[in-house]
This record gives C-alpha cells, structure tokens and sequence, in this order.
C-alpha cells in the first residue's frame, strides 16, 4: 500500500505541472506555473499521507 501512495502522489504531482504549465502559458510563465502547482500536489500529497497513516 505504501507503494500505491507514492505512485500516487507521482502521478497528481504529474498532472498538476501539466495543468500549471497551460495555467502558466496564459501569464507567459509556462514552467514557473508548472513548478508551482507540482509544488502545491506535491505537499498537500505529503500532508494527506501524514495525516492518513494506517
């Protein structure tokens, strides 16, 4: 299950950059907006795991 999680919170993060990068295209920051939504997933991924230990 670990496992399960980590590929998880991969696969977000992934698609958050994705979603940031067009985001981001529209400012002309196309990585700084993928940067910061990665960023964003990738803690509120670390903060769910935190808080949903089994």
């Amino acid at each position: 299950m670990k496992k399960f999680r980590t590929v998880a919170a991969v696969v977000i993060m992934f698609f958050a950059a994705v979603a940031g990068y067009f985001v981001g295209a529209a400012l002309q920051e196309e990585i700084g907006g993928a940067i910061l939504f990665a960023v964003i997933a990738g803690f509120a991924c670390v903060i769910y795991n935190i808080d949903n230990r089994e």
